[in-house]
């Protein structure tokens, strides 16, 4: 008697197989969300606009843990961190952009910076000179540009990762339709 054959593809921690990496090397896509392997290499594509990239690519340091430990950032905010940095799950991705779209980033994350920067000094200045309104704009554009700076470095998000898997939104509809879906 014979052993059953393994499950063609690769099973997940709760079972789940999942099918084998197709032609395109580990990469499906799942309506709007794209499905990779943790080693999976991207085409050189721009990820926004599927033009082509010419070889540039955007290397992103990628970490996801469960949303349910976002509750506790509510009620203890150093246990959060503690458990968020054992519990998260990192990949690293090598996302191609186009020029237009490097160039673009790199103009946003400029004007995040000097943002940043004013919002540091105009406080400083305000306060000094008893100007109080100055010094409260300046702590107001500090926090603006903080949450600038995060959204515009935000070249995907992250959905889900797990340990053999990455789970991306946030691309070209186009682009994603390189892909195979990802079979039920």
């Amino acid at each position: 008697m014979q052993p059953p054959p393994a499950p063609a593809g690769i099973v997940l921690e709760d079972g789940y197989v999942m099918p084998p990496p197709p032609a395109t090397g580990g990469i499906w896509r799942e309506k709007s969300t794209l499905v990779m392997t943790k080693d999976a290499t991207l085409p050189d594509r721009c990820v926004k606009c599927d033009a082509p990239a010419n070889g540039f690519r955007l290397k992103r340091k990628l970490s996801w843990h469960h949303p349910a430990l976002f509750l506790l950032l509510l009620l203890a905010t150093i246990l959060y961190l503690v458990l968020a940095m054992i519990f998260r799950k990192q990949a690293t991705v090598y996302l191609a952009l186009c020029q237009e779209h490097y160039r673009r980033r790199q103009k946003l994350l400029a004007a995040g910076w000097i943002m940043f920067a004013i919002g540091l000094i105009a406080p400083v200045v305000g306060f000094s000179t008893e100007y109080p309104g100055i010094a409260l704009l300046g702590i107001l554009l500090l926090f603006i540009s903080i949450i600038w700076l995060a959204i515009v470095a935000r070249t995907v998000t992250v959905k889900k990762i797990d340990d053999q898997f990455v789970w991306l939104t946030g691309l070209n509809e186009n682009y994603l339709a390189r892909f195979p879906a990802l079979p039920e």
